[in-house]
């Protein structure tokens, strides 16, 4: 299910119908009590609700007697946008009294109405208690947990279970490995590939490949053809296949970010290919990188530590 875009739905009246939808969706609390007395559940399993069926649905499962398990996969509890990000780094203005910080800085993409949207959003839930209503929250990683802990979350409701993969089609190379960096991800400005690319200038001998696409790809592959010409190859969008070639063809992969990533499948694909990984030091990745062991860490954003850990 995509995002519910209610900047663009049709003007004024379609805005708000669709904020409000956002922020306490009725029908959602209706239809899912309707399903429970169908369905019968023992327990229900929630991954990412807010924002597209809204909170309304911990209260329809709650009247209903069902006990519910939330997997959190960013920080959307105490976060009004979700990431801790404010213009493309972290931020912790907003707290458990004080949500507004996030109107004030148009946090949601430059825009006051979505950052309104977005902060009434997450008061609602504070206000109605749907934490109250939720029996385990499970945090797949020890920095989640802790992060919605500090920012008044229930920590006895709290769980750390990490995510995994079935290792079914993961091979490591049996040929040797080339000498080159793999970055795969999102080429958002949060993710760090800039970082990357200023810190490869202090490499000479290292190439890298990048494979996804997003926003950013336009501006480094201009960074990458004026700064580091025949050194970076963009592969796109990969396929599961392409990818696991890829992880396990490179001498090792990157994780540069510079947001609190909660615990990367980059990472984890990489060490079902025994691929070791340069990580940054922040979120959950020191949770996964065990340096000089499976990889290297170096302090997030910084090209000097980056380019260093790229040279060992």
């Amino acid at each position: 299910m995509g995002q519910v875009d209610y900047a663009a739905e049709g003007g004024p009246l379609g805005t708000l119908a669709t904020a409000a939808r956002t922020v306490y969706n009725r029908e959602t609390r209706r239809r899912v009590k309707a399903l429970v007395r169908r369905f019968r559940p023992d327990v229900a399993h929630l991954h990412n609700v807010h924002h597209q069926l809204s909170g309304s649905l911990f209260e329809g499962l709650h009247e209903s007697g069902v006990p519910v398990v939330q997997t959190l996969h960013d920080f959307q509890w105490v976060c009004p946008v979700y990431t801790f990000l404010r213009d493309g780094r972290p931020c912790e203005e907003c707290s458990r009294d004080h949500v507004w910080p996030a109107v004030r800085h148009r946090c949601h993409g430059g825009s006051l109405t979505r950052s309104a949207v977005a902060a009434l959003e997450l008061a609602v839930g504070r206000w109605r208690r749907w934490d109250r209503m939720v029996t385990r929250f499970l945090a797949p990683s020890r920095f989640l947990a802790d992060k919605m802990i500090e920012h008044g979350m229930p920590a006895q409701k709290m769980e750390v279970h990490g995510y995994f993969l079935r290792l079914e089609g993961y091979r490591p190379a049996s040929t040797p490995r080339g000498g080159h960096a793999l970055y795969a991800g999102r080429l958002s400005a949060e993710k760090g590939v800039g970082t990357l690319l200023e810190a490869l200038g202090n490499v000479p001998d290292l190439s890298l490949r990048i494979a996804g696409t997003g926003p950013l790809e336009p501006e480094l592959r201009r960074l990458a053809e004026r700064s580091l010409p025949g050194r970076v190859r963009f592969l796109g969008h990969l396929d599961a296949g392409e990818l696991r070639r890829e992880l396990g063809e490179a001498a090792f992969t990157v994780v540069p970010s510079e947001w609190y990533e909660n615990q990367p499948y980059a990472i984890l694909e990489s060490f079902a290919m025994e691929t070791p990984v340069v990580g940054a030091e922040i979120g959950g990745i020191p949770e996964l990188v065990t340096p000089d062991e499976t990889g290297l860490l170096f302090p997030a954003g910084s090209v000097e530590g980056l380019a260093d850990a790229l040279d060992r």
